[in-house]
């Protein structure tokens, strides 16, 4: 017996258990109608002190006898509800019953009965009809009809507010028929109190946690109107005579088989409330071995998981995955089809291409997603996928190819420099253009190397370069500015005025400054703008000629004294400038006399501030035009910010042991690179130092950085750098055995002009071409 015991306890681990509140078994008398009007409660609740319901269904029984008035004055009872107290009697319930009428009716037992007891007051017996187990439920409003040939009975309608108080007699007249109350013989011959429930004052706490039916606000009589109760009051008899009749129909069919007696617990239980429903199911796992159990709580388990993802609106899904980055991404795509169509979305793989710093410009991510065609068929390897994915993946990958030291791309190598100086160098897609100290312009192609121009003019050699479109300027030390067509090869402008070597240039873009008083955008300048910085202390502003494509024949426009492309002339550095950098209305320039000059083109040109802070000459000078302030550097080892709309020096950073020669910001990451062999990054925001990068064993000669990476050259060295982590990446070129000139760099490729000795007098000058963007699918 003991091992049974313990077996049947290891089977059965729920036998023991309690049932809690939310599956008690409650209301054991309730009747099997009621549960069927629950949502009929709940409607009542929700709309009974709505007027604007013109109708409100008010829930009845039939368990209450109609009275009417007959021609005679006496009181009729209908032959149905004789039958149902026949068989409520005949159940074991009718002393129940009759207590739970007597309740109703608002009077208890010692009121007298010396009236006429063929009579029924019509408002107790009203009150009576309305209320089941204790629950009071509003009195239909249906006028009493009678006529004196006639014994149909219709009901009394007596609101509530009417009722008079317990231990009175209560009489209305209806069409000149007096109405009074009467009771069972049988309740007054068995004096009982009322149930404390329908005390005014004493409302048991047990029963209205038990029956959820009884907490439900009943509605107002006058909430419904007259005129269609009778209608109303007929559906819903009938409707609960449905459900009494349906009962008996399942219970009239007596199951001999384990299917007709599942059919009928599952039929019979939609009749039970939702508690007892619980209750049910309780009871049957309590008689469920552990085996079961175990299966059942699987598939609860999994019904009860909900879609985090999906679930919620759209807007909020995206701002939840704002958050994640895209190995994440990548795995919640795989999760199922929904979440994968989410993930999909192009706005998600757009944001994390600017946020990740893999393309910030939102002209270029315009530009790479109209020309998708290549983009999917070198790069697209599953069906479905939307190009914004593939243009992060491509994006990605060519980033980690870069950081990757086994990684080996494809080199080109190109001569033809001799052993000269490359001064300056641009490139793009398509061409790469160099300039050196022989006084030749060099243009190259990017995809073979092949020299493609030659350009010829200049009677010096070349310090200055730049390119927008097809439009080349440069600047040399013959002290002329020269406008080359890149396609014709061709001289289209020369620009006469500084009377010493042109050291540094700029070109200005027309950009969006600001907002007027109107809220529209001010655009400043109107057209490009080309700066150039000479030795002669001297900043020139000029109208930058733009070329087109048309074959330059004329000769170039050459006029010194009445040019109409010169804007302005600033004057005020004494000495040579070095530096410039221009954007919308402010030029920032540094200048061998320690000083820093901010111009305004807005004011002609004004010089707004003189910039004084450094104790040497300033080589280098950067500007964020957004948050007013610009940075330069000096032999002086420091770095200095400034508030350019103030003149205020905000801070100066210290660090570098040697000459700053070179500075770039680029996505809120500022660089500065020294002769003293070392890197550093830093915050421009707050001056703080992010990263030393230490591992240079000359001056830095050249170095550009995109945000990610920073490529930096010196004496047999070109290295790259992960900004992110502040450490060495990889040696981008092993077999470098003299200086490194110049170095640009986009995220396909890296250019380098980089020499190589022969023998102590003897070198030449190469151009090296890094490209990391072979396609994945060739």
């Amino acid at each position: 017996m003991e091992t049974n015991k313990k077996t049947n306890t290891f089977q059965y681990p729920l036998r023991e258990e309690l049932a809690k509140y939310e599956y008690r078994f409650t209301d054991p008398n309730g009747k099997l109608s009621d549960a069927s009007l629950h949502k009929e409660y709940q409607k009542l609740s929700l709309s009974g002190t709505d007027k604007s319901h013109q109708n409100p269904i008010t829930p009845t029984t039939t368990t209450t006898p109609v009275v009417g008035v007959t021609s005679n004055g006496g009181t009729a009872v209908s032959s149905n509800t004789q039958r149902e107290n026949s068989r409520k009697r005949n159940a074991g319930d009718d002393d129940m019953y009759d207590q739970k009428s007597l309740v109703s009716s608002g009077y208890d037992d010692d009121t007298s009965d010396t009236d006429n007891q063929s009579q029924v007051s019509s408002t107790a017996m009203v009150t009576s009809h309305y209320r089941t187990n204790g629950l009071v439920q509003p009195p239909s409003k249906r006028r009493l009809t009678s006529s004196n040939d006639s014994s149909v009975t219709s009901m009394v309608p007596v609101p509530s507010y009417q009722m008079e108080s317990p231990g009175s007699i209560s009489t209305a007249p209806v069409n000149n028929h007096p109405i009074t109350t009467n009771f069972d013989q049988h309740s007054s011959r068995h004096p009982r109190t009322p149930n404390a429930i329908n005390s005014p004052s004493h409302t048991p706490i047990s029963d209205i946690e038990e029956d959820p039916i009884q907490q439900l606000p009943l509605p107002s009589p006058s909430a419904s109107p007259i005129q269609s109760d009778t209608e109303m009051d007929h559906d819903r008899i009938m409707n609960k005579s449905t459900t009494i009749e349906t009962v008996e129909s399942i219970m009239s069919n007596e199951p001999t088989t384990q299917s007709e007696l599942m059919d009928l617990i599952t039929n019979l239980s939609g009749f039970l409330s939702p508690k007892n429903q619980n209750n049910l199911v309780f009871k049957l796992l309590q008689n469920t071995n552990r085996s079961t159990l175990s299966t059942f709580n699987g598939l609860i388990f999994n019904s009860l998981k909900r879609d985090l993802v999906s679930n919620v609106p759209l807007e909020v899904t995206m701002k939840i995955l704002s958050y994640l980055d895209y190995k994440s991404l990548l795995s919640l795509a795989q999760v199922c089809k929904k979440w994968f169509e989410i993930i999909n979305n192009p706005d998600i793989w757009i944001k994390l291409l600017k946020q990740d710093k893999l393309v910030t410009d939102e002209k270029v991510i315009k530009y790479e997603l109209a020309n998708c065609q290549n983009l999917m068929k070198e790069w697209c390897t599953l069906p479905g996928m939307n190009p914004a994915q593939i243009l992060y993946k491509k994006r990605k990958m060519i980033v980690n190819r870069w950081m990757d030291p086994n990684y080996k791309p494809n080199r080109i190598s190109v001569s033809g420099h001799a052993n000269k100086v490359v001064t300056c160098l641009q490139h793009d897609d398509e061409k790469i253009v160099t300039g050196v100290d022989d006084k030749c312009i060099l243009i190259y192609s990017t995809q073979t190397g092949q020299l493609m121009r030659v350009l010829e003019g200049h009677e010096g050699g070349v310090w200055a370069l730049k390119y927008t479109g097809n439009t080349l300027v440069t600047g040399s030390t013959d002290r002329t500015v020269r406008v080359w067509n890149m396609n014709t090869g061709k001289c289209t402008h020369i620009f006469r005025g500084h009377t010493s070597t042109i050291r540094c240039l700029d070109i200005i873009h027309p950009t969006v400054i600001g907002k007027d008083q109107n809220g529209e955008d001010i655009v400043f300048p109107e057209y490009p703008l080309l700066v150039t910085g000479s030795r002669d202390h001297n900043i020139h502003v000029w109208k930058l000629p733009v070329v087109d494509d048309i074959s330059f024949t004329q000769e170039p426009f050459d006029e010194e004294y009445e040019n109409p492309y010169l804007i302005a002339v600033l004057s005020g550095h004494t000495q040579s400038v070095r530096s410039i950098s221009g954007y919308g209305n402010i030029i920032i320039s540094g200048s061998y006399d320690s000083t820093v000059r901010v111009w305004d083109l807005l004011d002609n040109g004004r010089c707004r501030h003189v910039l004084q802070g450094h104790q040497d000459r300033v080589y280098s000078t950067a500007l964020d035009f957004h948050s007013k302030t610009c940075f330069s550097g000096s032999m002086d080892s420091n770095i200095n910010i400034w508030n350019f709309e103030t003149g205020e020096l905000i801070k100066v950073l210290v660090g570098h042991s040697s000459l700053v020669g070179l500075l770039d910001l680029v996505d809120g990451v500022l660089v500065s690179a020294a002769a003293d062999a070392t890197l550093r990054i830093w915050n421009p925001k707050t001056g703080a130092l992010l990263s030393k990068l230490k591992g240079h064993g000359a001056a830095i000669t050249c170095f550009e950085h995109d945000g990610l990476r920073v490529v930096s050259g010196s004496e047999k060295m070109l290295k790259l750098w992960d900004v992110e982590k502040g450490k060495f990446a990889r040696d981008l070129l092993s077999d470098v055995t003299g200086g490194i000139w110049q170095v640009r760099f986009d995220y396909k490729r890296c250019v380098a002009a980089v020499q190589r000795v022969i023998n102590e007098d003897e070198g030449e000058t190469f151009i090296e071409i890094l490209d990391f963007s072979q396609p994945l699918i060739k």
